[in-house]
């Protein structure tokens, strides 16, 4: 049995990339986007480099279910990939680690809805400051821990461009899931993709 100091991962595949999930008793961790390459589904007990001495499960697909906020997770990320509307809301994301101004960006990007594309200044502006901190709301994003449920995919720059991914994948995959919440088939990428983008405003 696992301890109350435990981190589970969990390798979902998804059909445009693998995710390796994070998790602890309460709340989702972190969320990698890793090569589609990456072995899937393994469970193992042990320490891994860097963990900070917790013991880390890799979860299997039968055995995640009593961690109910991974549950939901894993229905949600179901949805989301099949081109079905997914509210991530209300998932719990650990956010104790970010200092009070990413911690206040990062919530009001958690409002920002499936489907809806907003500016780095927008985004700024809905969190209660002014445009000059849009650069500042852009790199509060560059280091949020779980792309996709607290969603940065969402925020491109006022010109209409992509600006940075950092959640993995690059821009590259940020287009993406922008396209796949505009229920468009990502198969179609060619070296235009930042056009198609742009397309969508």
């Amino acid at each position: 049995m696992a301890s109350k100091s435990s981190t589970y991962i969990l390798e979902f595949k998804t059909k445009i990339a693998d995710l390796e999930i994070n998790a602890s008793e309460n709340y989702i961790e972190k969320i990698e986007i890793k090569s589609p390459q990456a072995e899937h589904y393994k469970k193992i007990k042990g320490k891994r480099p860097g963990s900070g001495g917790l013991e880390v499960v890799l979860l299997s697909s039968g055995d995640y279910c009593r961690l109910h906020h991974l549950y939901a997770l894993i229905n949600l990320l179901d949805d989301y990939f099949s081109n079905k509307l997914a509210d991530f809301c209300k998932i719990p994301v650990n956010f104790s680690f970010y200092s009070d101004f990413t911690k206040k960006i990062l919530n009001a990007l958690r409002d920002v809805r499936y489907g809806e594309i907003l500016s780095y200044k927008g985004l700024a502006h809905i969190a209660g400051y002014g445009e000059k901190y849009s650069r500042a709301c852009a790199t509060a994003l560059s280091i949020n821990k779980t792309p996709i449920v607290v969603p940065c995919h969402r925020i491109i720059t006022a010109g209409g461009k992509l600006g940075g991914y950092s959640g993995g994948g690059g821009t590259h995959f940020k287009a993406k899931l922008l396209l796949l919440e505009q229920n468009n088939d990502y198969n179609y990428f060619k070296l235009s993709m930042n056009e198609k983008i742009r397309a969508l405003f």
